[in-house]
Order: structure tokens, then sequence, then C-alpha cells
């Protein structure tokens, strides 16, 4: 009867940390994936509906080129991440903690990346094109801060508050990070002295 009993061998599997390493690094590959699939996905419905003047083809152009280079950067980092999920060191107890502390650093630079590259490309766009074609970032409300008015002002304004935005989240995955890093340490700390 006991041979035929998986659980225990699934706890046992589950505890020993290398099952959740080997489902976070495959996960962070398949993230990788899944972010080169939708940025080939959002360049092409950026291009479905955008200016036909010669200033408002041109400021897509350039907003194209960094959509490519915000891509790069997500791809990229997503699977450095997941080389290095694969790389943590096995030690009995301490598994979920360090993943989610390269997870939340991780989840920093990948927001400071898009929000820096995405904003200056935005502004840009919205220089170059006089302002005909800010329409097309309609499609990225939810990453670029919705402006208005005159195309400098307007693109000035993109272009600094995606910047700071840039800034803090990078800040706020790392603050992240090294807080729980904090908490364990202290956690270690007040066992061992309750022990000794």
């Amino acid at each position: 009867m006991p041979k035929i009993l998986i659980v225990p061998a699934l706890l046992r599997l589950i505890s020993e940390g290398s099952f959740f390493k080997q489902v976070f690094a495959w996960l962070l590959r398949l993230c990788t994936a899944a972010a080169i699939v939708g940025g080939i996905w959002l360049s092409i419905e950026l291009w479905r509906g955008g200016g036909t003047s010669s200033q408002a083809i041109f400021g897509q152009l350039v907003f194209q080129v960094a959509l490519i280079v915000a891509l790069y950067l997500v791809a990229h980092l997503t699977w450095v991440r997941a080389q290095d999920v694969a790389a943590m060191p096995q030690i009995a107890g301490e598994v979920i903690i360090p993943l989610a502390r390269l997870l939340l650093r991780l989840g920093g630079e990948l927001y400071a990346s898009v929000m820096a590259v995405m904003s200056v490309g935005g502004a840009l766009m919205i220089w170059i094109s006089a302002g005909e074609a800010r329409p097309e970032l309609a499609e990225l409300r939810l990453l670029l801060p919705g402006v208005g008015g005159d195309a400098f002002p307007a693109g000035l304004a993109l272009l600094l508050t995606g910047l700071a935005s840039a800034a803090l989240g990078l800040l706020g995955g790392y603050l992240a990070s090294e807080l729980l890093g904090l908490l364990c340490a202290i956690e270690s700390n007040t066992r061992g002295g309750k022990q000794g």
C-alpha cells in the first residue's frame, strides 16, 4: 500500500525546493516567449490605426523602435532572471523567500525599463508628429500617463512622468526585496536568540 501513495513523495519534492526552482524558471522562460508574442501583436495593432501624414508615420516609426527596445529589455531581463532562478543555491527550508525577493526585483526592473523606454519613445512620437500620432498612445494608457494640449508640453509631461515612474518602480521593487530580506534576517536572528 505505501508504494501507491504518491502524496508523501510529492510533498518531499515540493519541500526540497528544486520543484519551485524548476517551475518558476520555466514560467519565466514562458513569460519571455509571451512578451515577444505580445510585443509583436502590439506593434501590429499600433500600425493599424496610424496617421497618414509623413510626420505621423515617422513619429510612429520612432515609437516602434522604442517598442522594440522595450520588448528586448523585457525578454532579456526575464530570461536572465529565469537563469538566476535555475542557478539559485538550494538551502533546506529557504526556497520561497529568495525566489520572492528575486521576483520582486524583476518586477521593478521590468516596470522601470518599460516605462523609461516607452515614455521616451512616446514623447519623441508626440514631438515628431506634432501631436498627430498621439491617439496611437491610447493603446498604452495603462503604462503611459494620458496627456493633452500642445505637442511640446504633452511630450515633456509624458517624458518626465514616465521617467519618474520608472525610477519609483525600480526603487519600489528593490525596496520590497530588501525589506523581505530584512524581515527574514530578523526572524532568523530571533529564532537563533531563543535557541541559544
